[in-house]
């Protein structure tokens, strides 16, 4: 069985909507879209790069897809990450979409808790990056089974979440911390059951 692997950009008040761009996602009023760019660095560019590089497969909700698709078929050969995006196998989960164009990409034809196990059967590694309402599913389905969570030092106090309400207990094995110039934090976990609780 193959692992699903889920890449997120967190403040540390733990707001994961709109890391890239101003305009990413609005949804709700967020007006703080582009946080997480003043903390890039090129130690920790080249990290995602190789985190990203051992991906089998991608799998996206529809507003990051919507977000990736445009941006990456025009995005130029250069860039270390086109050729990855580009040709890798692709899986969106969506509602409303009924089809899609992206090269190498399908839709899920089934609900994640369905779909899911069987892309995890089929990969050795299934990636997801952003995805944030996405990843609420595969939370509450226990699917995922490792976390790259990189933490930034800004706090916005508003925003989508990751860890939001309704995530299922989850006990989590930290496998690597790193931190970076920019104060920036790489968290490494895997999943690991149900939380012990102390008796008193």
């Amino acid at each position: 069985m193959g692992k699903l692997v889920v890449h997120m950009f967190m403040t540390l008040d733990g707001v994961i909507q709109a890391p890239g761009r101003l305009d990413e996602d609005r949804e709700g009023g967020f007006g703080y879209g582009g946080w997480q760019a003043p903390y890039a660095g090129a130690e920790s560019g080249q990290l995602i790069a190789d985190d990203y590089s051992k991906l089998d497969a991608l799998l996206l909700g529809r507003k990051t897809y919507e977000i990736f698709a445009p941006y990456w078929q025009q995005a130029p050969s250069g860039n270390p990450f086109t050729k990855l995006m580009n040709e890798k196998p692709k899986y969106v989960a969506s509602r409303t979409l009924s089809s899609v164009d992206w090269n190498n990409s399908k839709l899920l034809d089934a609900d994640v808790a369905v779909s899911v196990p069987l892309l995890k059967e089929k990969y050795s590694e299934v990636h997801v990056v952003g995805s944030s309402d996405l990843n609420q599913s595969l939370l509450r389905h226990e699917l995922i089974d490792r976390m790259n969570i990189w933490q930034f030092p800004v706090v916005l106090g508003k925003g989508k979440r990751f860890f939001d309400s309704g995530t299922i207990p989850m006990a989590l094995q930290l496998l690597e911390s790193r931190t970076f110039p920019s104060g920036s934090v790489l968290l490494r976990y895997e999943t690991a059951g149900k939380p012990v609780f102390r008796n008193m």
